[in-house]
């Protein structure tokens, strides 16, 4: 690890403010492809068009996390070895490369395209560590600690009101059997705009400092093993993943496969969904003043529990059901993005100075597995067959996509044992902590 380190202590306020700006414009580029994939609707459809089974369609949206769990640690090697800024232009022609094999898939022919489309599921998901590993020294080096919070949320307001803005239009355009032209071109634009990324992070000046030739990976990993609030957080995050990661995108193939909505309500709900992570990030920062991390952090899991149980009760014969599940998805969204901000803040609190780096990539890591777990897992439930298709209870029908969602409240409930893990519950130890 370098010995010196960039702060942002070392910066003017106009001068952290303009780093601000750049890094919040090279969000509003990447955005699209990371929501695209994670929390629009558009690569779930264009599988689906392309004669995709479930079991697939649910492993592209676990290929993230699977890939992350094993990369994001040596990811932080080569950031610091490469430098944060080389790194994330690297990763934004990956991505953009990995979303115009993508578009370009049906032209494979229909036996080919749906493997091709996973392929460059696949190829994105590589870049991802990449980027999440040069991401945080680059605000460990603009941010202060008071900063965080404010900076966390409105950075992902502005890029999910973007987004939500954008994909909620294309709902409404796409019709209900859009064309198979019409989300190549979505998608082909999605990857061209990723490269906008790389350009606003260029304009970041970070020192040489933030790059070291002689780099003691190990001595890092260590530090971090070693730092046990670090470690009880990671656990918790993992298990908290496990438990949600497949709820939004679940929620989404039982509106298509299971619910059998046309494209376009499927892609508006969406959409509603990303206004709820808008409305999340937009009041995080107030939030986390108002409540306190700590007490956030507990609304966090009672939703966790919460709206997964809700999803249980939304069968075929409820009333205004495209309503309610709308407001599920609303508030799923709101509670997963406020979950993203707080787990951004207090990996920050978590990191030793001088080991930013590692400390982020262990954290994420353990997220990444638990995401990983648990969509990988409900596409197995999903496709071999263990649960039952359709089962009744006191008169009352559930499909599997329902008896997931019940798996996932209890497995939260369940989790609530390791809240003493949250840094946040036990801010007084030994170990380093600077909220």
């Amino acid at each position: 690890m370098a010995e010196k380190e960039l702060t942002a202590c070392t910066l003017s306020d106009n001068c952290r403010r303009r780093f601000r700006i750049y890094a919040y414009a090279s969000t509003w580029f990447g955005c699209f492809s990371d929501v695209m994939l994670e929390n629009s609707a558009v690569i779930i459809l264009y599988f689906v068009m392309l004669g995709t089974d479930n079991t697939l369609i649910m492993l592209s949206t676990g290929l993230i996390g699977i890939v992350s769990m094993f990369l994001l640690i040596p990811a932080s090697g080569i950031v610091d070895r490469l430098g944060p800024k080389r790194v994330i232009a690297l990763a934004s022609w990956i991505a953009c490369g990995s979303y115009l094999l993508m578009a370009a898939a049906p032209f494979a022919g229909k036996p080919a395209a749906p493997y091709l489309v996973l392929l460059g599921c696949f190829i994105f998901s590589v870049s991802r560590p990449l980027t999440n590993a040069a991401w945080y020294p680059v605000l460990s080096a603009i941010l202060k600690p008071s900063e965080r919070g404010d900076f966390f949320g409105f950075m992902r307001f502005s890029y999910y009101i973007l987004t939500g803005m954008v994909f909620c239009l294309l709902g409404i355009l796409m019709g209900a059997e859009p064309p198979v032209w019409f989300l190549q071109l979505i998608i082909g634009i999605t990857g061209i705009l990723a490269l906008g990324r790389s350009v606003f992070i260029s304009r970041i000046v970070l020192p040489e400092e933030t790059r070291s030739k002689t780099h003691d990976f190990h001595g890092a990993l260590k530090t971090s093993v070693c730092n046990g609030p670090l470690v009880g957080f990671s656990v918790y995050i993992c298990c908290q993943s496990f438990a949600f990661a497949a709820i939004l995108p679940l929620t989404l193939l039982y509106l298509k496969n299971g619910l059998h909505y046309g494209d376009n309500y499927v892609q508006i709900l969406s959409s509603g969904g990303i206004a709820g992570s808008i409305c999340g990030f937009f009041f995080y920062g107030s939030l986390v003043r108002r409540l306190g991390i700590r007490n956030l952090q507990f609304a966090i899991h009672a939703a966790y529990i919460l709206i997964p149980l809700g999803l249980f009760f939304c069968g075929s014969g409820v009333p205004y059901l495209p309503l309610l599940i709308g407001l599920l998805l609303f508030a799923g969204n709101a509670a997963f993005s406020c979950f993203t901000c707080a787990f951004s803040q207090e990996s920050l609190a978590l990191a030793r100075p001088g080991n930013v780096a590692m400390a982020a990539a262990f954290t994420l890591t353990y997220q990444m597995i638990g995401t990983a777990v648990g969509r990988t897992a409900a596409s197995l439930l999903l496709g071999n067959g263990i649960l039952s298709a359709d089962w009744s209870c006191g008169g009352i029908s559930f499909s599997h996509y329902q008896t997931i969602f019940l798996f996932s409240s209890l497995l939260a409930l369940f989790f609530l044992t390791l809240v003493f893990c949250i840094p946040s519950v036990v801010p007084k130890h030994e170990n380093y902590y600077n909220p």
